[in-house]
């Protein structure tokens, strides 16, 4: 395997989707981007095809996916979130809340 080898995924969640080898961790594994989720996957997981993209080593997700488009592989475009869970959660909390009027405390008796 070398970095740019395309491959297709033949085990897991991604099988079946085209994928590029975008780094060599040892001989076992290699680092994937492309159709899949980037992450380190075992050399038996993938099948190798003749082509070899044009990609620097550690290239990101995007300079992999236009590489992918020119040699003519549709690329699944990846939605991005508006705005993160955490920060959905935090102006949501920051919403004023209908205030109840608090019944006046009474003293207590000595």
């Amino acid at each position: 395997m070398e970095t740019g080898r395309l491959c297709v995924k033949t085990a897991g969640r991604d099988a079946g989707q085209y994928c590029a080898v975008v780094e060599v961790l040892d001989k076992n594994y290699v680092t994937i981007d492309g159709n899949v989720r980037r992450k380190k996957c075992n050399v038996r997981h993938l099948e190798p095809l003749d082509k070899v993209l044009n990609i620097k080593a550690k290239a990101s997700t995007k300079e992999v996916q236009d590489a992918m488009k020119k040699e003519g592989i549709e690329v699944k475009e990846k939605k991005e979130r508006t705005r993160p869970k955490k920060e959905a959660k935090k102006a949501e909390e920051k919403k004023p809340a209908e205030k109840k009027k608090a019944a006046p405390k009474k003293k207590a008796k000595k």
